[in-house]
């Protein structure tokens, strides 16, 4: 079991001297409160050195400096040392305070850059909440290595140089998960005897624990653990122990429960949740080569498996013995864990090589857009150099709503109107396809009424739906138009019209970009710029040039000649 180490605060001796002199200070405060809080933001701005003139009470004032770091976790998780001096005379003090950080200013800088990187490569726009938290969680578990030295604390040295302690994996999830605006905290304490610090993560209204240092094992093979991954307070304290001074919302629901109620099928086999399925479990050895043989068809790197207690390493090598027989496998490495979270269950898991390894799966849809009455047929190959296997029935395919979408041996039914993207699975690789489901009425409007100059636009793997804005993009003067609203959401951006200017305003981070209609100049944070043609209003909607807009939020724009298709990414 790998150590782990928080950062410790080292607080210098006080040293109270009484003098005539007062020297002009920057900041003011008058009791405890007011104190803690200038010196909480000073540290948050990662501030060395900085002086308060006190007007309160000097009682107990060495517990209240000593005492503030346990006010701010993410504070005293950047502080390695703090000191002051105290200067007094008849009517206030004067207090100098001197702080060491295990981060520079500049380095913060360069870390939150890099962060804002990350998140534009991994996170795509169709993402919710719960697949951000987990490609974030995958990110630095992949990429980190714990630090065994214990001399990298930050998560600018896991960015950097690639290792931390724990101290640095904590940081970088809230920071990387803070960017994302989802909620997460630090909790403090300690993980079998030895101080420790992790995150508390929220998704809809559930709290959730994560440890992603935990997650990601010693001695490092690339592989990923979610033993760690969302749990209640109930299951992370069966090795950690929460710090009694922390005041930390209450995590009650179970993480696979939430899932299933969410039908995230997707997530409960990547997480390898999908274990506490009652077909998932196995009470003998006959049940659990036949859960393994049945998992092993979509020919995963990873398979977990809870089995009963009973049942022997005999039984299990004759489990692995079982797969061994398939032709296509080189290597099974495993793992046996004693207890699962409910504490009933021992855990299996596998880690499969394969003798070949496709170079991409091929996901052929006869279109992208269909008339939700009609029946869809597919086909998925798996491409080996020059040669193409079928592998339809063999392929994992996940549709993010099953009472929605059903999706069965190459064949797709809608229940109801709306855009999917289905991620296919097959041997550690995955392709997304994004297809969009029309009512009647609407698949009319778009097969029969669109223009003949028309283009498709699709952001990363998702086409848009431009029939419930009721116009399609055109081309003008070799420049692509688009409803400004109906593309720039999608990206996340914030669209709205100003009547008084008769102006489109897009604003994306710090970015800033005012399009009036009827107009070839527009604005980019306040910047004049040219634009090749002009926006203009049709049908009531504001028609903006796709390019500019896109690349003004740093977004690369890529035309598909052969499909008509605007590509963003």
């Amino acid at each position: 079991m790998k150590r782990t180490f928080k950062v410790l605060n080292i607080l210098l001796i006080l040293v109270v001297v009484f003098t005539l002199n007062d020297n002009a200070l920057a900041y003011e405060a008058g009791d405890y409160e007011e104190l803690e809080n200038i010196v909480l933001e000073q540290m948050r701005k990662y501030n060395p050195n900085f002086k308060i003139n006190y007007t309160g009470s000097l009682d107990n004032i060495e517990e209240v400096l000593k005492n503030i770091l346990k006010k701010d976790i993410y504070v005293n998780s950047n502080v390695s040392k703090v000191g002051w001096e105290i200067t007094s005379n008849r009517n206030s003090s004067n207090i100098n305070i001197n702080v060491s950080y295990i981060i520079t200013p500049q380095e913060r800088m360069e870390a939150d850059k890099k962060i804002d990187e990350i998140l534009s490569h991994i996170i795509k726009p169709y993402m919710n909440d719960h697949e951000k938290v987990k490609a974030v969680h995958d990110y630095i578990v992949l990429r980190g290595k714990y630090d065994t030295s214990f001399t990298y604390y930050s998560d600018y040295d896991l960015l950097v140089e690639g290792t931390s302690v724990c101290n640095g994996y904590a940081l970088l999830t809230y920071n990387m998960l803070n960017k994302l605006n989802i909620p997460v905290k630090l909790v403090s304490g300690t993980a079998e005897g030895e101080n420790h610090i992790w995150n508390m993560v929220k998704l809809g209204t559930h709290w959730f624990h994560l440890d992603t240092s935990w997650n990601d094992p010693l001695p490092d093979k690339g592989n990923i653990s979610y033993k760690y991954y969302m749990l209640t307070e109930k299951e992370i304290s069966m090795d950690h122990t929460i710090d009694e001074e922390l005041n930390i919302p209450k995590s009650t629901k179970r993480y696979y429960d939430y899932l299933k109620e969410l039908s995230y099928d997707k997530l409960l086999a990547e997480t390898g949740l999908d274990m506490y399925d009652e077909v998932n479990t196995a009470k003998s050895e006959t049940e659990l080569i036949s859960i393994l043989s049945r998992k092993i068809k979509y020919r995963p790197l990873k398979i977990s498996v809870r089995f009963d207690k009973s049942i022997t390493q005999d039984g299990i090598n004759n489990g692995m013995s079982q797969l061994l027989r398939n032709d296509y496998i080189s290597v099974i490495e495993y793992c046996i864990t004693d207890s699962d979270n409910t504490g009933e269950w021992s855990v299996l898991d596998l880690f499969i090589k394969y003798k070949e390894t496709p170079e991409k799966i091929i996901v052929d849809f006869p279109k992208k857009v269909y008339n939700i009455a009609s029946e869809v047929n597919f086909r998925v190959y798996a491409q080996y150099g020059d040669m193409k296997t079928d592998i339809t029935k063999d392929v994992l395919i996940y549709p993010y709503d099953r009472n929605k979408l059903n999706v069965y041996n190459g064949t797709l039914k809608f229940k109801e109107a709306g855009n999917y993207n289905l991620l296919f699975e097959f041997q550690g690789l995955n392709e997304t396809v994004s297809i969009t489901g029309l009512n009647s009425e609407a698949f009319k409007y778009i097969t029969d009424k669109k223009p003949d100059n028309y283009v498709n636009v699709k952001v990363y793997d998702q086409y848009i739906d431009f029939s419930s804005v009721n116009q399609w993009p055109i081309i003008e003067k070799g420049r692509t138009m688009v409803p400004l609203r109906a593309v720039f959401e999608v990206l996340n951006c914030n669209v709205k019209w100003e009547e008084s200017t008769k102006s489109a305003v897009v604003e994306f981070g710090s970015t800033k970009i005012i399009i009036p209609a009827d107009s070839t100049t527009a604005y980019i944070n306040g910047k004049i710029n040219t634009l090749d043609v002009p926006a203009k209003i049709v049908n009531n909607r504001i028609m903006v040039p796709l390019r500019f807009v896109s690349e003004a939020i740093d977004k690369t724009v890529i035309w598909d000649d052969e499909n008509k298709t605007v590509l963003i990414y």
